[in-house]
């Protein structure tokens, strides 16, 4: 079940991998937690009966749920210390922003509830920011990968670089067609700074772990500039926000079924109209009682 990438580095392989460190003294460290209690358990089981020692630490790549779900359980069963990022660290502790956030900051649907978009609370003892960080005697390095969300981070480790969701596998890519992001903007620039990042193993959140991500980052950006193109070619007479992301959904062919997957992708559409309209290819101005975009 453990997969060891380094003397010190090991990863649980799932729907979401799981980093295990080896600190000093038998005390380990997780690099995110699963999606919930099922699989902070599995992750759990696997470093005590295969690696050995207790696990003391958490380190949050980001908080999504897929992330950060099974940290409380953990802490419960550990006592473990909670490390996460500013701004995402809010959401760790009061996870209804997440939610909340996609829904336009209003009382969520209760379709918007389900654990893949509410986890259970955690708590935060550390805020980390980018730079060096020793947690459990073991030195590391905070890679600032803002975009996915706010305040996603990386953390580099002997050669190996937990890349959190900064790229998605061409599997995950070709599932979801438009992947969440709270920014473009800030995405394009975690991308450089992953492909700049040295490392002799990138371990994404998701997939399996690669020796370069150059591939995946050419992947990932190839399908930013994609969707960019789309939105200025749908915005060539004035429009609105639901026709772009409408014009979107029919055009990559994303399956927007349900209350969770349409609102993951409208703040996406937001994010790429913020991005154009700060790099000057589109214009808003709000008239007649709507928003509207125009591409420049």
């Amino acid at each position: 079940m453990i997969v060891e990438l380094g003397p010190r580095v090991a990863v649980v392989p799932g729907g979401v991998n799981i980093g295990v460190l080896r600190g000093e003294g038998g005390r380990l460290v997780l690099v995110d937690t699963g999606l919930n209690e099922t699989a902070a358990k599995k992750a759990l089981k696997a470093a005590r009966e295969e690696i050995g020692g207790e696990v003391a630490a958490i380190l949050t790549t980001h908080a999504h749920a897929d992330h950060f779900g099974g940290n409380a359980a953990v802490v419960r069963r550990t006592g473990a210390r909670v490390y996460a990022p500013a701004f995402d660290d809010a959401i760790l502790r009061y996870p209804l922003l997440q939610p909340a956030s996609i829904y336009g900051g209003a009382d969520p649907l209760d379709a918007l509830r389900g654990r893949f978009l509410l986890a259970e609370a955690s708590p935060v003892d550390d805020v980390v920011g980018p730079g060096p960080l020793t947690v459990e005697g073991i030195d590391l390095e905070v890679i600032p990968l803002t975009g996915h969300s706010p305040g996603q981070v990386g953390y580099l480790v002997d050669g190996v670089f937990f890349c959190a969701d900064v790229v998605l596998p061409a599997a995950v890519l070709d599932k979801y067609k438009i992947p969440y992001l709270f920014s473009v903007t800030d995405h394009l620039r975690a991308l450089a700074v992953a492909s700049e990042t040295p490392c002799r193993v990138a371990m994404p959140g998701h997939g399996p772990a690669v020796d370069s991500v150059a591939e995946l980052v050419g992947q990932n950006r190839a399908l930013l500039d994609a969707v960019g193109e789309r939105v200025v070619a749908l915005a060539a007479a004035p429009t609105t926000a639901e026709a772009v992301l409408a014009g979107l959904l029919t055009h990559f062919g994303a399956a927007a079924v349900d209350a969770p997957s349409f609102y993951l992708l409208q703040p996406t559409a937001f994010a790429f109209l913020s991005h154009l309209e700060r790099e000057g290819r589109l214009r808003h101005e709000v008239r007649d009682g709507r928003a509207w975009w125009t591409a420049v």
